[in-house]
């Protein structure tokens, strides 16, 4: 049995909100607004504001910073409300990505620009709703019983890490391309034939480890060498991200070690700290990078573009910040973008959520290499590639879950659909806080992580898939501990205590 306390600590809120509103004037005083929507830069500072708001009371009232509530709060206000303050502030760098084709252009009507922001608003609202109250329910001063089977822990992460790199390995060598050829930055490659199923078994790597990693905490060894513990949780934590590198996306390093950092925070309090700090700073580092890497290969090439395009050094590097806190090319803009595609197509009326649905059904088909059964509803992305390209096959460019839920039911969809993400938020939230088993803690961790880091600034559905495909080592582990568990209860009490003592 794991003993866990639960502890909140005093925050200094009004002094952290303070900061935060004069950094957020100082940077509109300094960047300006955009040329051609007077007001809008001042509306998402004051927005940006807000979110920060809401963010920092959800700190205060669960005594963290790294939690359920703040996890999925600071998603949120990262992917909508800071990316409209890139967007609408700043006069000299150019464009971010694609995105600005529909939320900036000239001939784009202004009052999208404004409709945009009070949608954003509506939807953090909705969010909030969803989460409230944005604490732990009467906390007992009782400490909490959670049940871990070390040797369960320790087969499974030893079948699961063989699995994931002998997934990795055959994705690598049934591509004809080299090792560096497969890993460059470039999300609209295309996988060869029948290589796509092993992609999420490559991640399945990721769960090997933190059931390894999970075990190792709980022994005697993990508790009592805080230096050994924090090294081979960084090992851990390197090969997880190293094995992800190959996709060039910054969200897959983020699923991969966000489970393992609520693992560490819950089962070994006094490693967190420094094991977070190495963590922010790598993964940091990482998205810095690859989102730099891609802007400057978007610009014709990097720094080519600061001899043909006549642009200074400062305006570039001041892109190059803005592309960073904005994710490369923002999810705010997306909203203009499906103002005009509603225009076009007319509402999708929940095709494009099916489409998620279908495509998690036909996992089993893809893992097989067979041909899927059901058919599939277009994307979201490949009617954007439509749109913008005039080719659905160009699916690189992704709208967002607010963009995609006005897309397919308009407002009512905005805000239902965020209230609903924030309820299954708040849900496993609160199984976090009374789990009695090792593997429904691990799940509803992964579901979060899931929900802030795929569904929140990708596609409403995405998590459905992801957590059937890549997170089937963490849903055939509950299974099986269940399956443990049961089988134990059944025992007389003496045999049950030899077993699992």
């Amino acid at each position: 049995m794991l003993t866990e306390h639960r502890e909140t600590r005093a925050i200094p809120w009004r002094g952290l909100f303070a900061a935060i509103a004069a950094l957020v004037a100082v940077t509109l005083f300094v960047r300006g607004e955009r040329i051609g929507t007077p007001g809008a830069g001042a509306l998402a500072a004051i927005l940006l504001v807000i979110s920060s708001a809401m963010l920092l009371r959800a700190v205060v009232k669960t005594g963290s910073f790294m939690n359920g509530y703040t996890l999925a709060l600071g998603a949120f206000l990262v992917v909508y409300p800071l990316s409209a303050f890139v967007h609408l502030t700043g006069k000299d760098y150019v464009s971010l990505g694609f995105y600005e084709i529909a939320a900036l252009d000239p001939h784009t009507q202004a009052h999208h620009v404004y409709l945009s922001l009070a949608l954003v608003l509506l939807a953090q609202l909705a969010l909030w709703w969803g989460l409230a109250p944005a604490r732990p329910q009467a906390l007992s001063n009782d400490p909490h019983l959670v049940r871990v089977r070390s040797t369960l822990l320790v087969l499974a992460g030893f079948v699961f890490t063989l699995l994931g790199a002998a997934g990795t390995y055959l994705l690598f060598s049934s591509s004809g391309e080299s090792l560096q050829d497969v890993a460059a930055l470039d999300r609209t490659r295309e996988l060869a034939a029948g290589t796509a199923r092993f992609v999420f078994i490559s991640g399945w790597l990721s769960w090997g480890i933190i059931f390894l990693l999970t075990a190792f905490l709980v022994s005697r060894t993990g508790k009592n060498h805080p230096k050994l513990t924090l090294a081979v949780l960084t090992g851990g934590s390197a090969c997880m991200i190293a094995n992800m590198a190959w996709t060039g996306t910054r969200s897959e390093n983020l699923l991969a070690i966000l489970p393992l950092l609520f693992v560490v925070k819950k089962l070994s309090p006094r490693a967190f700290r420094p094991f977070a700090s190495v963590i922010v700073v790598g993964v940091t580092g990482i998205v810095v990078y690859e989102t730099i890497a891609r802007t400057t290969t978007m610009l014709n090439s990097g720094l080519d573009y600061l001899v043909q395009g006549g642009l200074s050094t400062s305006q570039f590097v001041a892109n190059q910040v803005a592309a960073v806190f904005d994710w490369q090319m923002g999810r705010y803009p997306a909203i203009s973008l499906t103002f005009d595609m509603v225009h076009r197509y007319g509402y999708a009326f929940g095709s494009t959520l099916l489409q998620g649905l279908v495509m998690t059904v036909n996992a089993p088909a893809t893992l097989l290499h067979i041909s899927p059964k059901v058919p599939e509803p277009e994307a979201i992305t490949a009617l954007v590639g439509q749109y913008i390209y005039g080719d659905p096959t160009k699916t690189g460019v992704v709208p967002g879950t607010l963009a995609e839920l006005y897309f397919n039911f308009g407002v009512f969809g905005v805000i239902a659909g965020f209230f609903v993400i924030g309820r299954i938020a708040r849900y496993c939230i609160s199984v976090t806080h009374s789990a009695a088993d090792m593997g429904t803690l691990l799940l509803a961790f992964y579901i979060l992580t899931l929900l802030c880091v795929s569904t929140i600034p990708a596609t409403a559905t995405l998590g459905v898939y992801l957590l059937a495909t890549t997170g089937f080592p963490v849903l055939f582990f509950c299974v099986v501990e269940q399956i443990v568990a049961r089988s134990v209860s059944r025992l007389p009490q003496s045999a049950a205590g030899i077993a699992f003592s």
